[in-house]
C-alpha cells in the first residue's frame, strides 16, 4: 500500500465514503473488446488492454484541465486505447460507433475491479456511509447491481440521471444530501485527478485518488495503488476520537 497523509490538511473523522464507479469500481469489459478486435484480427491481451486504458484515462484527464468536459472526451478515450495496442487506425471509428451502441444498451464498464466487491463490504461492516458519485449515462447503479454491489450502497449519484457531472462540486452536494452527511466528515476515493481529486476537493470532501498503474505519482493527495488496501488507508487515516 502507497498512501501518504495529505501534509496540507488536518486529520479528520471520516464517516462517510464516496467512490467513483468506472475505473475504480468497475472495470471495462475487457473481454468484450478483444472479442471486438480478435473479429478485426488485431490480436491484443487483456493486460494490454487495462494498461491502455489507463493511459487513455490520462488523456481525459488532460481535457478536463483544459476546460473540457469529461464526457465529450469519449472518442479521443478509445481513439488513444485503440492506437495503444495497435488497432489499424481504419477500424476506429467504426469500433467507437459499436462500443457506444453497446454502451447504450448493455454498459461496458460491467467488470467488478479485482477486490473491490470485498473492500467495500469490509467498508460497511466498519460502519461507514457508502454512496458512489459517477459521470455516467443512466445505468450505472444497474451495472453495480449485475456486478455484485448490491445493497451495498445508501446511494448511486449518477450524472446523467441528476444533470450535473464531476467536477462540478453539485454532483457531490446532492450525494452528501441523500446520505445526510457533513463534507466535512467525507471521503472520496476516484481515479482521474481532473474530475475527481480537483470535483472532491472543491465540495470540501477530502480526496484520495486511485493510481492502479501508478501514472499520477506527483498528484497532490493521497494514493493508493489497491482499493482493497482502501479500508486499511481509512483507518490508519482517522484519528482516535
Amino acid at each position: 500500500m502507497r498512501a501518504e497523509a495529505d501534509p496540507a490538511s488536518p486529520p479528520r473523522r471520516f464517516e462517510t465514503v464516496l467512490l467513483d464507479a468506472g475505473g475504480v469500481l468497475l472495470d471495462l469489459d475487457y473481454a468484450y473488446l478483444k472479442r471486438l478486435l480478435d473479429a478485426r484480427r488485431c490480436f491484443v491481451t487483456e493486460e494490454e488492454m487495462a494498461r491502455a486504458e489507463a493511459i487513455a484515462r490520462t488523456e481525459v484527464d488532460r481535457q478536463v484541465r483544459d476546460g473540457g468536459r469529461s464526457g465529450e472526451a469519449w472518442r479521443d478515450y478509445f481513439r488513444i486505447l485503440f492506437g495503444r495496442v495497435a488497432a489499424p487506425p481504419a477500424i476506429h471509428e467504426e469500433m467507437i460507433d459499436a462500443l457506444w451502441g453497446a454502451h447504450e444498451q448493455v454498459g461496458l464498464w460491467t467488470v467488478p475491479v479485482y477486490g473491490a466487491v470485498s473492500a467495500v463490504m469490509r467498508l460497511r461492516e466498519a460502519g461507514y456511509r457508502l454512496g458512489v458519485v459517477s459521470n455516467a449515462e443512466g445505468r450505472v447503479e444497474r451495472d453495480l447491481k449485475s456486478a455484485g454491489f448490491g445493497g451495498l450502497f445508501d446511494t448511486v449519484v449518477d450524472s446523467h440521471l441528476v444533470g450535473v457531472e464531476k467536477p462540478d462540486p453539485r454532483i457531490f452536494e446532492i450525494a452528501l444530501k441523500r446520505l445526510e452527511a457533513r463534507a466535512e466528515t467525507s471521503v472520496f476515493l476516484g481515479d482521474v485527478p481532473a474530475i475527481d481529486i480537483v470535483g472532491a476537493r472543491a465540495a470540501g470532501i477530502a480526496p484520495v485518488l486511485l493510481d492502479r498503474h501508478g501514472l499520477y505519482p506527483a498528484v497532490d493527495a493521497p494514493r493508493l495503488e489497491r482499493l482493497d488496501d482502501f479500508p486499511d488507508w481509512l483507518a490508519a487515516a482517522t484519528p482516535e476520537p
